[in-house]
Parts: C-alpha cells; sequence; structure tokens
C-alpha cells in the first residue's frame, strides 16, 4: 500500500459503534457545548479538551524488568509477562502491583501461552525446555524436554491437549499431556513465529529461512510455502475467520494477504526495524503490529488509510495483546514499562487509487457534489459520498486544461489541439464550442456564468463570452506562459475581477467593467497559484519557489511574504468563514493560516508532493491529489469530533507534553508540541501555557514564532492570560509584540478584543507598546512633498495597515518640492467613531488605567487631540450656555443689588431650567458615570440653590433667608464655573493644580481642625472664669480667628500668657508653613505630571462630550490612526567629533538644570527659614511687651 497520505491525520475520535456509557457521555457533552453559544468558555474547552486527552493518552505500570512477552488473563484483571533477565511475574492491572514473580534458571523467557478459566499457564525461552505453571499457586507442574535449542514462539491446541512449540532448532513440534513430543514440520533455518488459526486447524509458522509456512493439523500436513520475503520472518498472525494473514519480517516489511486465496492484498510500509508481534481485530478490519522501531500501529485492511501510530514506548516493543472487549491494546517493551492504550479509531478520511497514470487536473461540482479528474487519457467523474469513479471518459486528446463550468452540470476541457470542449456528465461524447489560436494552459469559468477565461502559451489572457462564445477582451500583459487564474467573489450577482499569474514572475488584477489592468510585481519565481478572499480584499500569490505573497487588492500593496514552503505552491483557499486559508505545496504540506494575522496555526506532512488541493461543499472535505491518487481527508474545522492534528503523527508525545504541563511537571519547551491543534477547540500548546501559567514557556514559543491564535470560541492566549490576570505571561505576549511590530503589525490584531482590559490592567510597559505600534511608515510609493498651502497634520482613519497618497491629499497636492512630509501609522485598530459605544469604553479604560505614563504616548495623544477636535464643538454651547447665566447672575447682583426683579429672575428660571435639562440629559445618558464627577454634585447643588431662591422670591418670602439663598446661588455658580476652564489648554493645567490641592489638603485640614478645637476646649476652660461666661461656640470662633492672626488677650495672667503662646505657635506658624510646605510639594508633582494630568482631564471632557452622541452608540467601527505630518527637520551629524560635542551639551544643559533646581531649592528654603525665624522674631517680641505691661 502506497503511503502518499498526509501523516497527521490519524485521529482519535470517541464515537464507534459500540462505545462505552461513559464515552458517549463526553461525546454528548461536547455537542452540547458547542451547540449552546451560552456554554462556551475556554475554562470548560480546556477541561474538556483535558479530559479528552486523560481517556486516550496511555496508562504506564513500571516494572523492574524488560518485557519479552505478553498475556493477558481471561478474566482480564492480571497481566502474565516473562522477562529478558528470566522471570515471570503477575500484575494485577487496576493497582499496578507486580502479584507473583519467579526466576528461571534456564535465562530469558520468550513465550507465554495461557490455558482457558486461568487454571494455568506455559512458558519457553532460551533454554528450549517448556514449562507448565499452576496460575493460582505459581508452582510448577510439568516441563516439557526435547528441543535442541530456544523455543521462540508457544501456543495451545484449540482443545488445550496439545502444546505448538517453534524453535531455533528449525523445527515445529507438538506435545502432548504426557510431554511427548512430535516434529510436525521443519524450516531451513531456525523458526522464529508462529501462530494458530481460532478454530484450531491450522498452524502457521515463519523462519529465517525467509519463508512462511501453513500446516494443516487435521490433515497432518504443509499445505502452503510462501517465498515472498527477502528477511527473516519474525511475527506471523491468522485472522479470526480465516479471511486474511499477514507476516512481518527483519526489514519492517509487512504484507498482509487473502488467505483463501492466498493473494497478496497489501504491503504496508511504516515501521523502520523489524516487526515483533501482529494481531488482527475480531471483525477482521484492522492489523497491529509492534516492532523494534518503539512504536504499535494499527492498519486499516479494508481501506486505503494512514497507519495510526502509538507511541510511548522508548525501546523495543517485544509483544502486545488486544482486550477481549477491543476497547484496549495492552504492550510491553524493554523499556520496563506495560502500557494500556486506548484503541483509537479511524477517521473518514482515505485514498483511492483509480488512475493508472499521474494525475494532471481535478475540479470539483458543488451542485452536483462531484469530483472530476483527469490523467494524459481520460476523465473520471467521481461520487463524493461514496468516494467512487461512478463514470469514465475516454480521451481521444491529449488535455492541456480542465474545469467545472459555473452551472456545475458540465466539464470544460482543453486540449492540446486547440480546441475546448463541453462535456455534459450524462453524454459520452464532448461537444467542441470553440478553437483557441494557440495551447490552452489554464481555464476558468466565472460564477456569474457569463465568461469564459483561458490563458495560453502564448501569454495571452482572452475573455469569452460563454453564451456565444464571442471573444470579448485579449490582454497581453505577461510575456510568459500564464500559470493561475482566478475570479474574485461575485459583486451583486456580477464578476467584477479577474487575477492572473504567470511564468513571468508577474500578477495582474483586471477590472471587467474597466478593462483596467493593475500589474503585481514582487515574486522573484513563476508564480504558480493565485486565490482571493470572501471578501475581495485580499489576494494571495504563491510561486515556484515555494514563498507567497499576501496582497491588499484595493490598496495594490503586498502585505507579507512568507516563506514557509520550501517547493511550489499548487492550491490556495480561504475558509467559508474567511477565518483561515489553506497552502498546500509540493513539499509535501498543507499549512492552515489565521487570514487576520497572518500566522500559521498548524500544518500536515505528507510522504510525496500535493499537487493539487480542493474543498467539498460545507468544508466536509479536503480533497488533495499526490500523483496517482486521491486523498480524502476530514475537515479539522466546523466539526464537533475530538482530534488532534499537527505535523505529524505524534499525537500521543503531544497529549504527554500537555498531561505534564497540566499536572505542573517542570518540562521544558519542546517547539515541536507548539504546531498542533486541538479540534474541535481549536487550542494549540500556547492556550495550555497561558492557562497553567508557563511564562517562561510563552516566550520560548513566541521566540520560536509558534502559532498564536484565537480558539472556536475566540479566545487567544493572550486573553486567557488576562482573564486569569497572569501578569507574568501577559507581560511576554506584549513585549513580544511590541518587539516585532513593526516587522510584523499584524500580529498586534490580537489584541483588539483585549485592549480595554491591557489599558484597566496598566501592566508595565503598557505605555511602551503604546509607543511601538505608532510608528513612521517608511514606503517608497508615499509622497515625499505635498504644496506648501495644504494644512497639516492630516488625521484619517483607515480600514487598513498601511497609508495609502489618495487617502490623504488630491493629486494635484503632491508636489516634487514644498513641504516635506512624514507619514505615521497604528498597528491597533481601535474604535474611533465619536459617541459609539466602543469608543467610550477605550476611552474609560483609558481614564481608570493605573498606568498614566500611556498618557504620554504619542498614540494616545494623537487620538484624543483628534476626538477633541470633533467634541468639543457638543461642549463650547453649554459653556457659552453657563457664561450668559453668569452674566445675567452678575447683572442682577451688581446693577440689581438683588433686588427682585421680575424680568431678571424670570431670564435666570429659564436659564436653570436649560442647563438642568442638559444635566438630566447627561444622567440619563452616563447613569452612574455621572455620581463619579463631583463637578456634577456642585452643580446639582447649584440647580437646587437656584431653584430655592427663584421659589421664595417668588413666594415673598423673608428678605434675610432670601439673601443667605442668593449667596449660596452665586457661591455655588461661581465653583461650578470653574470647571468650564477646562475647555482651554492654558487654563487646564491650574484646574487641575487646584484640585489636587484640595485634595492634598484634606489630611492638613483634618490636622487644623483637631488643634483648633482642642484650644478652643482649653479656652473655654480657661478663658470663661476671667470675664462674662460665653457659650463653646463661641471659643472656637476665637480659636480660629487666632489661626488668623485675629485675638484678644484681655485679663491674661502668666498661665493664660502660656497657653497663648503655645497656640499662637502652634496653629498661626507651625500649621500654616505645613500648608506652604504641602502646596509646594502638589505644585511640584503636579508640574512633573502635568503632561499627564492635561492629557487625562481632556480624555475626561470628550468622553462627556462623547456621551451626548448617543444615537452612534452602535455605529462603532475598529480602524487604524494615520497621520501625515511635517517632517521634523534634523540636522545629520557627520561625525563621532560632532556625536561627542552633542552629548557633552546634553550633559553640560543637564547639570545646569540641575544646578539651577538645586539653588531654587536652597532659596526656597532660606525664604522658608528666614520667614519662620521673622516670625519667632515677632512672638519673641510680642511676648515681652506683654510681660512688661503686666509687671
Amino acid at each position: 500500500m502506497s503511503e502518499n497520505g498526509l501523516k497527521s491525520l490519524g485521529t482519535f475520535l470517541l464515537q464507534r459503534d459500540k462505545v462505552p456509557k461513559v464515552q458517549e457521555d463526553i461525546a454528548s457533552n461536547l455537542d452540547e457545548l458547542f451547540s449552546n453559544p451560552g456554554c462556551l468558555s475556554y475554562v470548560a474547552e480546556l477541561k474538556k479538551a483535558i479530559l479528552h486527552i486523560e481517556r486516550l493518552s496511555p496508562k504506564e505500570i513500571t516494572t523492574p524488568f524488560k518485557g519479552n512477552c505478553l498475556e493477558i488473563s481471561e478474566s482480564g484483571k492480571y497481566f502474565i509477562f516473562g522477562s529478558i533477565e528470566g522471570r515471570i511475574a503477575v500484575v494485577d492491572k487496576d493497582n499496578k502491583e507486580i502479584i507473583q514473580d519467579i526466576f528461571l534458571e534456564g535465562g530469558s523467557v520468550y513465550s507465554i501461552a495461557i490455558y482457558k478459566g486461568d487454571k494455568y499457564f506455559v512458558s519457553a525461552g532460551r533454554d528450549g525446555i517448556i514449562r507448565k505453571f499452576d496460575f493460582k499457586t505459581f508452582e510448577p507442574v510439568q516441563s516439557f524436554v526435547g528441543h535442541e535449542k530456544e523455543i521462540n514462539k508457544l501456543a495451545i491446541s484449540a482443545d488445550e491437549e496439545e502444546i505448538f512449540s517453534a524453535s531455533d532448532d528449525c523445527t515445529v513440534r507438538s506435545w502432548d499431556k504426557a510431554g511427548n513430543n512430535k516434529i510436525l514440520y521443519s524450516h531451513e533455518k531456525a523458526v522464529l513465529s508462529m501462530d494458530r488459526s481460532k478454530d484450531g486447524s491450522i498452524l502457521v509458522s515463519g523462519g529465517s529461512d525467509k519463508k512462511v509456512k501453513f500446516f494443516n493439523l487435521i490433515k497432518g500436513e504443509v499445505v502452503t510455502v510462501l517465498n515472498e520475503f527477502t528477511s527473516s520472518v519474525w511475527a506471523v498472525k491468522i485472522s479470526d475467520n480465516l479471511k486474511f494473514f499477514a507476516a512481518g519480517d527483519s526489514n519492517a516489511v509487512l504484507k498482509v494477504w487473502d488467505y483463501e486465496s492466498m493473494t497478496l492484498v497489501k504491503t504496508l510500509d511504516g515501521h523502520t526495524k523489524r516487526i515483533s508481534h501482529l494481531e488482527f481485530n475480531h471483525i477482521e478490519t484492522i492489523l497491529v503490529s509492534s516492532s523494534n522501531d518503539s512504536t504499535i500501529r494499527i492498519w486499516s485492511v479494508i481501506e486505503d488509510k494512514d497507519e495510526i501510530i502509538l507511541t510511548g514506548h522508548t525501546d523495543w516493543v517485544k509483544a502486545f495483546k488486544i482486550s477481549t472487549d477491543q476497547k484496549s491494546i495492552y504492550s510491553i517493551a524493554e523499556n520496563y514499562k506495560i502500557m494500556t492504550w486506548h484503541f483509537p479509531v479511524f477517521d473518514n478520511s482515505c485514498r483511492k487509487k483509480q488512475h493508472s497514470a499521474i494525475i494532471r487536473f481535478m475540479c470539483y461540482s458543488r451542485t452536483q457534489n462531484a469530483l472530476y479528474t483527469a490523467d494524459s487519457k481520460e476523465i473520471k467523474v467521481w461520487d463524493i459520498k461514496t468516494r467512487s469513479v461512478t463514470k469514465t471518459f475516454n480521451l481521444t486528446h491529449e488535455l492541456s486544461a480542465l474545469c467545472v463550468n459555473s452551472d456545475g452540470q458540465s466539464l470544460i476541457a482543453a486540449y492540446t489541439n486547440l480546441e475546448i470542449h463541453f462535456w455534459n456528465v450524462d453524454d459520452v461524447v464532448s461537444q467542441v464550442k470553440l478553437k483557441h489560436p494557440s495551447v490552452v494552459k489554464i481555464i476558468a469559468a466565472s460564477q456569474d456564468h457569463s465568461l469564459l477565461v483561458v490563458g495560453d502559451a502564448n501569454f495571452r489572457v482572452t475573455i469569452y463570452n460563454k453564451k456565444t462564445f464571442d471573444c470579448l477582451q485579449v490582454y497581453r500583459r505577461h510575456n510568459s506562459v500564464v500559470n493561475a487564474l482566478s475570479f474574485g467573489k461575485p459583486d451583486d450577482g456580477e464578476n467584477k475581477m479577474l487575477i492572473s499569474g504567470g511564468a513571468d514572475n508577474l500578477i495582474f488584477i483586471y477590472r471587467l467593467r474597466t478593462n483596467r489592468s493593475v500589474k503585481f510585481a514582487g515574486h522573484t519565481a513563476p508564480v504558480t497559484a493565485v486565490g482571493v478572499s470572501r471578501n475581495n480584499d485580499l489576494l494571495i500569490s504563491g510561486d515556484e519557489s515555494g514563498s507567497f505573497k499576501i496582497w491588499h487588492i484595493r490598496k495594490e500593496v503586498c502585505i507579507k511574504t512568507l516563506y514557509n514552503h520550501t517547493e511550489r505552491i499548487t492550491g490556495i483557499y480561504f475558509n467559508e468563514n474567511s477565518k483561515y486559508f489553506w497552502i498546500s505545496s509540493m513539499d509535501c504540506s498543507l499549512s492552515l493560516w489565521n487570514s487576520t494575522s497572518f500566522a500559521e496555526v498548524t500544518h500536515f506532512c505528507s510522504k510525496a508532493s500535493i499537487s493539487m488541493l480542493c474543498f467539498t461543499q460545507g468544508e466536509k472535505d479536503i480533497i488533495t491529489v499526490e500523483n496517482d491518487e486521491l486523498h480524502f481527508l476530514p475537515t479539522i474545522l466546523g466539526g464537533n469530533k475530538f482530534a488532534i492534528y499537527g505535523p505529524g503523527r505524534e499525537y500521543y508525545s503531544f497529549m504527554k507534553y500537555l498531561l505534564h504541563i497540566c499536572e505542573g511537571n517542570e518540562l521544558p519547551h519542546d517547539p515541536t508540541m507548539d504546531k498542533w491543534m486541538i479540534a474541535p477547540f481549536e487550542f494549540n500548546a500556547l492556550h495550555f501555557y497561558a492557562y497553567f501559567n508557563l511564562p517562561v514557556h510563552l516566550k520560548q514559543a513566541l521566540d520560536c514564532n509558534s502559532p498564536f491564535y484565537f480558539s472556536k470560541s475566540a479566545y487567544s492566549p493572550l486573553q486567557i492570560a488576562i482573564q486569569r490576570n497572569f501578569r507574568d505571561c501577559i507581560n511576554v505576549i506584549m513585549k513580544n509584540i511590541r518587539i516585532k511590530v513593526q516587522e510584523d503589525p499584524y500580529s498586534v490584531g490580537y489584541l483588539e478584543d483585549s485592549i480595554i482590559k491591557l489599558n484597566e490592567i496598566g501592566f508595565r510597559g503598557l505605555d511602551e507598546f503604546y509607543n511601538a505600534i505608532f510608528f513612521s511608515t517608511y514606503d517608497k510609493l508615499l509622497p515625499k512633498f505635498c504644496d506648501e498651502r495644504v494644512k497639516l497634520p492630516i488625521v484619517i482613519q483607515a480600514r487598513s495597515l498601511g497609508p495609502q497618497a489618495k487617502d490623504f491629499f488630491n493629486e494635484e497636492d503632491i508636489t516634487n518640492v514644498g513641504t516635506a512630509l512624514t507619514f505615521i501609522q497604528s498597528a491597533l485598530k481601535v474604535d474611533v467613531i465619536i459617541g459609539s459605544r466602543g469608543s467610550i469604553s477605550f476611552l474609560e479604560s483609558l481614564v481608570c488605567s493605573p498606568n498614566t505614563e500611556i498618557f504620554k504616548t504619542q498614540f494616545i495623544r494623537e487620538l484624543v487631540l483628534y476626538k477633541w477636535k470633533y467634541v468639543k464643538w457638543f461642549l463650547i454651547p453649554q459653556a457659552c450656555l453657563y457664561c450668559i447665566y453668569m452674566l445675567v447672575l452678575s447683572y442682577f447682583l451688581i446693577f440689581q443689588d438683588g433686588e427682585y426683579n421680575t424680568t431678571t429672575v424670570t431670564i435666570l428660571f429659564i436659564l436653570n431650567v436649560m442647563l438642568t435639562s442638559y444635566e438630566l440629559f447627561q444622567m440619563a445618558l452616563t447613569r452612574s458615570m455621572y455620581l463619579q464627577d463631583v463637578w456634577n454634585y456642585i452643580d446639582m447643588a447649584r440647580i437646587i440653590l437656584c431653584f430655592l431662591y427663584i421659589a421664595l422670591v417668588w413666594d415673598n418670602y423673608d428678605e434675610s433667608i432670601c439673601k443667605q439663598v442668593l449667596v449660596s446661588v452665586t457661591f455655588a455658580s461661581m465653583l461650578r464655573g470653574i470647571s468650564y476652564f477646562r475647555l482651554f489648554d492654558d487654563t487646564r493645567y491650574m484646574i487641575n493644580l487646584l484640585s489636587e490641592v484640595f485634595n492634598d489638603m484634606i489630611s492638613f485640614l483634618i490636622l487644623l481642625t483637631y488643634s483648633t478645637y482642642s484650644f478652643a476646649l482649653i479656652y473655654f476652660i480657661m478663658v470663661n472664669n476671667l470675664g462674662t461666661p460665653q457659650t463653646f461656640s463661641y471659643y472656637v470662633s476665637q480659636a480660629y480667628l487666632l489661626n488668623l492672626g485675629d485675638f484678644s488677650v484681655d485679663g491674661y495672667g502668666a498661665f493664660e500668657w502660656l497657653i497663648f503662646f503655645f497656640a499662637s505657635v502652634i496653629n498661626p506658624l507651625i500649621m500654616l508653613n505645613l500648608l506652604i510646605s504641602i502646596m509646594g510639594d502638589t505644585y511640584s508633582r503636579v508640574k512633573t505630571e502635568q503632561e499627564i494630568a492635561d492629557m487625562k482631564e481632556l480624555t475626561e471632557m470628550v468622553i462627556e462630550g462623547e456621551y451626548l452622541l448617543f444615537c452612534r452608540r452602535s455605529q462603532g467601527k475598529k480602524t487604524y490612526l494615520q497621520i501625515c505630518q511635517e517632517e521634523a527637520v534634523t540636522n545629520p551629524i557627520a561625525g563621532p567629533d560632532e556625536k561627542i560635542t552633542k552629548i557633552k551639551t546634553r550633559v553640560k544643559n543637564i547639570q545646569e538644570l540641575m544646578n539651577n533646581t538645586f539653588d531654587e531649592s536652597k532659596n526656597e528654603l532660606r525664604d522658608a527659614v528666614e520667614g519662620l525665624n521673622s516670625k519667632m522674631d515677632e512672638m519673641t517680641t510680642l511676648i515681652e511687651q506683654i510681660s512688661l505691661t503686666q509687671e
């Protein structure tokens, strides 16, 4: 059997014809998980994946001996094995403990056989003696002596009356219960393997003489001899119902025959060393083999499939057994391990070989769900459901091109005789429709049923009307053979775009409506395949060297070039959900890529080159052409079946690796494990690294460019780390993206849905990330100068990366002289639509971010200023209305002395109603956010007081009360008016300083209140008896006036003067200087953080303005921010001397700045000390004067 298939698609599905109830529950839970969107959770998915991996992973039993042979008791509870060291042991399968162990002096034990009912067992080995033991007591019962050399294999007759043995003495013997032996037949050399048919009629053996002999036990004679091996035959097996026979030799050749006819059915290549043991399953559809290459392989006998490889042993696998229920495989090897394997099940992949020559063409009809393949002699029609050929068309001429007609009912074939034929699937003979001037190399029909396009050997692309076959257009843009054609996806039911790729390394895009063509150059080898995304935005082209390029069609630029393949690209396919695309190559691989970040997700390897690729309807199957075979593969995306896929068949190694990760074992990072994917969850190892907080593994994986992508439920490793708040993992991922952002800006796409959460976390390095994603673009196609009359900078929102001149300028604005330009772009898409829900959420996350350094970054500044440019016009009207309100209030107070005037009060009422309406509107939009702004509380107080005053004056209430309320209204109005100075750049800083001073004064005010209250209490006790008694509140006011330097010392004695001294020193002097110190610190801090505070305040105002645009909540759209600005002119430094001079100048400036700062601080300190000394001198003089007065 040929192995021209993908290695990786031997998957492990849990659903079989008869599965245990536990497995049925797992499968049903898996279906439920993906059928209910509300249940989707990365935690649930990861736990499901781990559960499946644990069930599918082999269970190990470690033994103290190197295993040689293995049997399992009829009860299924015990393993009995023989070892190289000459020991026989019994292991409890469930407890994993050795319960019996005996040592045989005869040396290594090669074979063991158990009697029915687990009553006895026999063993044989190096010393050539057969020993019979009681299974329960392990006591020897009988010995059989007769062979001259070691015995390699034992078998017990069906009636258990005889024992059969095969030996190095070239004989196969039978032994009766009395110990008598009889030579049944002989080989020319040592007999290495033997098996008895289940019905007990046939004995088969293989030997060093390279022969396989069949001995009929009923007739007593050798009935068949096979001489089809070139080396010693080490394993033979007859299937239970005598349907198949299999044998393997020391050269790892494994063959399967039909037993009845003795015709060779399959030759199975895969093992690399001697075949050691063989077993068929009960229903004779699967053959299991073991080998000295440390693997066990499962082969399909009925269908042509890739084998499934069980890896886990690290030494020769000597023997294995299949459990009675056919659900497990038990194996023993020389690595001191007995392993229990879940019996894997084949997926629905298969190979079909119906062509006698290499397949040259393949195409698929979605409407008919039929596949068409062709070689040089015939075309075959395949039924996809049965995967069988339903019809064959013989060709009279050699085909040069083939495609399916857009109606799906017929084929369009081009021949080397220049004729183009239409084949109806139901017809036997094709119809000649037209004759092309030269040999057609590629042909395609448009999906709108109107056009037929051919690329020929004369370098032309010709467009025909498919109905009339009239030539509509001929493009002669290529200067070599046209190799690839593809239509863009229909727009409004019409194909408007055609793409061609040629051997001249060029790609052309033809706009069919305007007959305009655009050249894409950049390939260094002939273009061999092209494919267009489903939204017609992206074009992927592959070439002969294996590289492929991703182009942005609208911008006509190459986005990225990838070199992961090493040979010709043969197929390109975009998934229906546009999340992924596939690339096939002649380097024997098929790769899967993320279509957003253009990162490789995984890739599969085949043993033969993949020359063509297609997908069936609904993407249920992947079909590849490999030489003369078709390989049908199940798609790994979109299903609900558990499976593991990757760049090989080491899935057991992958599962073991993940289990070590899950168990917290210290396991070094293995980059080969990162490219495996777990379906249907679409997880890879990086998701597990993030979930289990392994930043070192994540870093190494990202350094190796391991696949980083979203799972099926849209969780990337970054989002998992964010959800679990693993800061180290977050930092590792963000640092990697930041370092590679200019090289690979599309990798930032993974952050679009996480950036708000990242802002809220405020991890270290967030500011560095924002600096990294906003960078200058060096594109030769961008203009270098523009007309001096153009107003710069120009800020735009772009749907895709890479600034385009036409987005910024008209053609007449671009000049060869004038204003020098530089273009800056962001690699992160954010919602810039003012008033949208996404925009507000992003800005709120900035304000809440613990890392305030982000407000210094150019990206955040430009974004906020861009929004402020428009938002301020929604806030200025309110400020103007408030200004009018303040003018009317001032007029009322100054010119009308606050006396009741009907007109003025009515105007105040109307203005207050308008301002109140605005506040209520804002409150309704912002909800709880409204209560987080202290200015809103002041405004609410002002509104209430204003309405209260108006109500009082209209009601002719007590004038004194009205005046007090008016004073309160005036104070609240003046205080609220301060907030509107935030609208202006020059005063915004001062408002922030005022706010910070107030916040920092809170602790000072507490101390001042406490000391004032204390001295008020002292004065109440001390001075109250010196004159007319006063209330306690009087002394509180006196203590407060003392703080301001207003005091009375009438009637003070010496003790009272002493108390007065302490009170006047502590409150007026110490507290005042403390206040000055606090305000100085506040000023220094605010001055240092002025840029941050100013931008943060501006962001808050932008949020306030965006909340007003409630009609745009659902209009959010993520775009890139791009800026064109005047290039900063710098003087280039010619040599090292100038660099040193510049450094010296900078150091000198820094030194001068430090000296100036030091001098200023020293002067401030000196002034403060002098001021304190002056105050002390004044106090001392005052005390002396008081003392003299009393004397």
